[in-house]
């Protein structure tokens, strides 16, 4: 078993924030939140000036430092987690992109294996499919040879392959048969979500009612809002059953739209992801991404088209960019990175808050928002400045 773990700084708890707190873990649990000292023996973290937040949780994310979860084995889900884990999160879903059944049932496969025997860096949670049950009018860059129809069937064998780690799925909700795909999701307990879509906002609703609750990056990868036409934008931020995904890295959104839905959804119903893909992390040049041609240049990644695709953005600096940019006070702008998500994806009893008998998830993040300590059920996964290699 580890040893104790110490941890000294501005705690951010769901109650109020404690300067000079500290937070013991032991076990792979919290066991101690609180304000000065705490009588215990363990490894000691001091960090006085930054700030002690719960692991950030992304729902959202393809891979990174040239890692795609859809290579579908253990070793690339480690590196993605690895990355992942170095900008601060401490769990995420494994996100797909449109594909043959066989690569998506290989995904679910990887997904499985993960779960079972761990990683380095950040925690599998489970698999979010984005399509292929997608609208290909928004499909961004989600590869147009392998969309298609909705299949209860294909979804089944992909969820038995996964062993029920399925934890969301993204499809257009307007498609021939995706309202169907809603019902079904709902009944056997996974998130429908509503994305690379062209629904409009009537469409949008009759979904909900289907048994939507999710939005996958809100007003990326669907039809604008129009004040005649508000889509499925306008569905999203004034229907209180459905949560929403920003993404925050000053490309994908202007800080306007960031206020906006911040505003009409409120911290509880909106989650920072990444979205990343695998360039993410690394250095610019062009790079394959489902199939496509991508081309990383000062931190944004492009389709041959111009269109985005996919982002770099590490969730440390989606909450920097909501802080800084929208003006969301800090502790508001990490709920929306942890205990939201958590919530999204029903593991909010274990994971998302800095609460004793919490799963020991955190993050360490200094004033300018940089990583210095990412800490997964106990273990320290990254230290700033040290060789997480060595690990």
């Amino acid at each position: 078993m580890d040893e104790p773990i110490i941890i000294r700084g501005t705690l951010l708890t769901p109650f109020e924030t404690i300067p000079g707190g500290t937070v013991v873990v032991e076990g792979g649990k919290i066991i101690h939140v609180g304000g000065g000292d705490a009588e215990a023996s363990g490894r000691i973290y001091d960090f006085c000036d930054s700030f002690v937040a719960p692991g950030l949780i992304d729902l959202h994310t393809h891979g990174g430092s040239g890692f795609d979860v859809m290579d579908a084995s253990p070793e690339a889900l480690d590196g993605v987690a690895r990355h992942l884990a170095a900008g601060g999160v401490t769990s995420f879903l494994s996100t797909t992109y449109s594909a043959p059944l066989d690569d998506l049932k290989a995904a679910a496969r990887a997904v499985r294996a993960s779960m079972e025997r761990g990683t380095r860096g950040a925690e599998v949670l489970g698999l979010h499919l984005e399509g292929p049950y997608l609208n290909p009018a928004r499909r961004g860059a989600q590869n147009p040879a392998h969309i298609r129809p909705p299949s209860i069937e294909e979804l089944a064998e992909i969820v038995k392959e996964a062993g029920g780690a399925v934890r969301v799925v993204t499809l257009a909700p307007e498609i021939d048969g995706a309202l169907e795909v809603a019902a079904w999701l709902a009944s056997v307990g996974v998130t429908a979500s509503a994305g690379h879509t062209d629904a409009t906002y009537e469409e949008m609703e009759a979904a909900v009612d289907a048994g939507v609750r999710h939005v996958a990056h809100l007003f990326n990868g669907m039809r604008p809002f129009h004040h005649r036409d508000p889509g499925v934008a306008g569905a999203a931020l004034t229907d209180g059953r459905v949560t929403v995904e920003l993404i925050a890295d000053g490309v994908h959104l202007h800080p306007g739209a960031l206020s906006l839905a911040a505003a009409a959804k409120g911290v509880g119903k909106t989650a920072l992801v990444s979205d990343s893909i695998s360039p993410a992390g690394l250095p610019d040049g062009e790079y394959l991404f489902g199939g496509l041609r991508v081309r990383l240049r000062g931190g944004r990644c492009l389709l041959e088209s111009g269109a985005l695709a996919g982002s770099t953005i590490r969730l440390c600096d989606a909450v920097r960019n909501m802080v800084e940019l929208v003006g969301v006070p800090m502790a508001e702008a990490v709920e929306m990175a942890s205990s939201t998500p958590a919530a999204i994806i029903g593991v909010a009893d274990r994971k998302g808050r800095l609460e004793p008998g919490m799963d020991a998830d955190l993050t360490v993040l200094d004033r300018d928002f940089s990583v210095l300590l990412t800490v997964v059920g106990g273990r320290v996964v990254h230290e700033a400045g040290a060789d997480d290699d060595a690990r």
